[in-house]
């Protein structure tokens, strides 16, 4: 079985009971340790690469158009001695919050993997690749007198300076690098030819004589753009499990092309050049479904109460000078989270009294045509209503907001703090079920409670609670 939540540090926190179950850490992951690298677990590593964005959960049926799904795979050994192949493939679609992956990596003893890329529908081939989320590159047969030394020291020193990698994976016997980019790269066909030939470019950048054993460069392992490697987590083939570092930050295109040469510099990632006709040609389905039929982007639906939590954000954080979009967000936010129109209309009514109180101008005063055209974003949606990113709601609002994170604080540590902040919410009293056991329901439902926008990942990852626990519970 695999450790979703397992990493160095928790690891050598108990290191000798690890010892005497047999299971090591994997090959290098002291060295990396010292170098600096932050021990992070499956949860984490996977969470910082996907994030909110892949599609959510649903039935064949159900699904939608511009939504798209990660790709796992589980290699299961054969019964059948005679067969030449050793192997059967399972795949399975990774859903937003990741919560399918976790499941594998920890219910599996077979050799796991996956790519850091999104899919349209169930296939693995190249030409379904929608998004890459991070550009990962392997790097194999490190050298044992400071090969990883050396390899750190590529991203450190001043001159012939390599691309500094946002994570250093140690996978069994060797490392894999993860380039995780701030935005994921669209996979249109002129852009996946791109990237092939910058991986092919930065690969010889780390595998070479001075990290590895390396003799010449026909001892390089090349890979496809979209090769899956062992997820983290997972096990190895020598009994250890596989540990993610955190070593750097999240990547641009414009940082990444500082160290690229004239002709592979990325110029066209985020919008493509192609004309119409081009396009029709190059993505036929798409020109069909967007240019010809005029369809709309596919979008999904938020839970409610992040509609009622930025009512309260008004009320307690809105300025002057920011009235109108405080309110234009919550209509927003109420396309997002399907609110009745009766209610929308209701509490931006409710809302536009309290901000007329935020002013003693008479020149500014908030009239009934504010609420109208803040209305206008609920009736009549555009893209922007459905796609914003925080960055630009704080901006626009002028009220703070920041993802949910543990501020530094080590996983046990801030587990910790909310179970604190659990019996504080309970006054100190019993909160345990008859047997002196802990009420997994109202754990899941207090902390639900207290992040009224929060994600059933966070809930496993700051309460401890089990997957299955916390997706039984987490309805009610």
């Amino acid at each position: 079985m695999g450790y979703s939540k397992l990493d160095y540090e928790q690891y050598l926190e108990k290191e000798y009971i690890w010892k005497e179950r047999g299971i090591d850490p994997p090959k290098w992951a002291n060295e990396v340790y010292n170098q600096g690298g932050e021990p992070t677990c499956a949860l984490d590593f996977y969470e910082d690469i996907f994030g909110d964005d892949l599609e959510e959960e649903c039935t064949p049926e159900d699904y939608r158009e511009g939504e798209y799904g990660a790709i796992a795979v589980e290699l299961i050994p054969k019964e059948d001695k005679d067969s030449k192949k050793q192997f059967r493939a399972k795949r399975y679609t990774i859903t937003r919050e990741n919560m399918e992956l976790y499941d594998l990596i920890d219910g599996s003893d077979n050799f796991c993997m996956i790519a850091p890329i999104s899919y349209a529908g169930r296939a693995r081939a190249d030409k379904n690749a929608r998004y890459m989320y991070a550009l990962a590159l392997e790097v194999d047969n490190i050298r044992a007198d400071g090969g990883i030394d050396e390899m750190f020291y590529t991203w450190q020193r001043k001159n012939q300076t390599r691309p500094k990698p946002t994570y250093v994976v140690c996978s069994g016997n060797g490392i894999h690098l993860y380039f995780i980019f701030e935005r994921p790269i669209p996979m249109y066909a002129n852009i996946f030819n791109q990237l092939k030939e910058v991986k092919k470019w930065l690969v010889p950048k780390y595998w070479n004589a001075n990290t590895t054993t390396m003799k010449s460069s026909k001892d390089i392992q090349w890979e496809g753009l979209c090769q899956p490697f062992r997820c983290v987590g997972g096990r190895t083939k020598q009994n250890s499990y596989v540990m993610a570092f955190k070593v750097g930050e999240k990547i641009t295109i414009e940082y990444l092309n500082e160290f690229l040469p004239e002709e592979l510099k990325l110029d066209s990632i985020y919008k493509s050049k192609c004309t119409k006709a081009q396009a029709k040609e190059l993505y036929p389905e798409w020109y069909q479904k967007r240019i010809v039929e005029n369809q709309e982007r596919g979008h999904w639906n938020r839970h409610k109460p992040i509609y009622y939590n930025w009512i309260q954000k008004i009320y307690n954080g809105a300025e002057d000078g920011h009235r109108y979009n405080c309110l234009e967000n919550l209509c927003s936010l109420a396309v997002q989270c399907n609110i009745e129109p009766e209610q929308v209309e209701k509490d931006c009514r409710e809302v536009a009294e309290y901000l007329e109180t935020l002013t003693q101008r008479e020149n500014n005063h908030f009239t009934e045509y504010d609420v109208m055209c803040a209305l206008k974003t609920y009736h009549e949606p555009k893209e922007q209503a459905y796609r914003r990113k925080i960055e630009f709601i704080s901006k626009k609002t002028g009220i703070e907001l920041t993802p949910n994170k543990r501020n530094g604080r080590k996983r046990a540590e801030h587990v910790k703090l909310m179970n604190f902040v659990r019996d504080e919410i309970n006054g100190n009293k019993d909160w345990r079920d008859g047997n002196g056991r802990p009420d997994k329901s109202k754990i899941v439902e207090e902390w639900r409670q207290a992040h009224p926008d929060g994600r059933k990942v966070d809930c496993i990852r700051e309460t401890g609670l089990g997957k299955t626990t916390v997706n039984k519970w987490w309805n009610g």
